[in-house]
This record gives structure tokens, sequence and C-alpha cells, in this order.
């Protein structure tokens, strides 16, 4: 009888419940989810940052090898090795390009057509050249180097033989990503500092 009894207890128990409930398993979804999305989104921010970083950089040594090609005397192939060699900026017909060039067709240490040296540099379509500073310059720039000296030029137009060159000790391009209205260096914004002395740097924010 007292067998019986202990077999009858052991067959009334409740069996334990095993794994989550369903509440259990809607919150742990859900602080998956929320993680997941922060780092993705944090992941594509830093993304963006080191590619803007590269592209200021592109540029920056564009600026550079322009520099340095114009106080070298580079041949251009038809035996002239004293042009004048520049970048060119004109943020109001084009903020996504810029053109590096070799003032043998007009003189007049500015940009014209058949001076192009190479190939039009091109910004990343998720980028844009967004000012250039300081105001007085205007939207259009050159800035030239001419030998024997690493100074830089700051031509802020064309007209004929004649540009007026802009007496500022250093102008700022601001790059920046095309849909951010952000305007202080930093994530979505890298700037490149060039001085009339020949100086090239990007400013680390």
């Amino acid at each position: 009888m007292f067998y019986r009894s202990l077999v009858l207890a052991k067959h009334t128990r409740r069996p334990q419940a095993l794994g989550f409930s369903m509440v259990e398993l809607l919150v742990s979804i859900g602080i998956v989810v929320l993680v997941l999305s922060i780092v993705v989104t944090r992941q594509q921010a830093f993304n963006s940052a080191v590619l803007l970083r590269s592209q200021v950089y592109d540029i920056a040594l564009a600026m550079r090898e322009v520099q340095l090609g114009a106080i070298s005397a580079v041949s251009d192939g038809g035996g002239e090795f004293r042009a004048v060699q520049g970048i060119q900026f004109d943020i109001s017909a084009d903020s996504q390009s810029y053109r590096l060039f070799r003032d043998t067709v007009v003189n007049n240490r500015y940009y014209d057509v058949g001076e192009d040296i190479g190939f039009a540099g091109s910004l990343d379509p998720r980028f844009e050249v967004r000012s250039i500073e300081p105001s007085s310059v205007g939207n259009a720039l050159a800035i030239v180097f001419e030998r024997p000296n690493f100074d830089a030029l700051f031509i802020t137009n064309s007209s004929g033989n004649a540009s007026a060159i802009s007496n500022e000790p250093v102008v700022t391009i601001t790059v920046g990503l095309r849909d951010s209205t952000g305007v202080v260096c930093g994530q979505d914004v890298r700037q490149i500092q060039v001085r009339a002395t020949g100086q090239i740097a990007v400013l680390e924010c």
C-alpha cells in the first residue's frame, strides 16, 4: 500500500516547464535587434568618415604633385619646361570635380580649355566641395605654382591675359557629405588648408 501511494504521487507530479516563455523570447529578440541597429548605424558613419578623409587626402596629394611638377619643371612632352601648373575649383559650376592644369594655352595662370594634365579629378558621388574660404576668394579658385618658388598663388578669376591674384595668406577648401548639413570640421566635413608660402595640410579634427 505504501508502495502504491508513492507510485501514484510520482505520476501526479507536473513536469517542469522547459525553455523560454513568449515574453522572454520577445524581450531577447528586441535586445538583439536594438544592439544590431546601433552597430550597423555606427559602422556606416565610420565608413563615411574614413572615405571622406581618404577623398580629402587624394585632393591634397594632387595639389602636392602639381606643386612638385611645377618646381621640378616637368616637361609637357613638347619641350616646354617652365609652364605654370595648378589646380582649379569652381563650385558654382561643378562641386564634384577639380582640374589639374598646365598653363600653356592663354598664359593667364588660370584654367582654359586644352590645359588639362591627364584627367579632371572627380570626387566620390557622396561628397562635394562645399566652400572655399575666405569668402573674398569667391566660388572659383585656381591654386597655381610657378618655378622656382614653392609659393602658392591664389587666382580668383580670368580676364583675357590678366588674372586677379588674391593677397589672402591662406585658403581653406571644405569637402563634406552631399546630404549633410554639418559645417564644422568633423565626421561629415574635412578641410584642406593651403598657405601662400606653399604649405598644404589636411586639418585633423
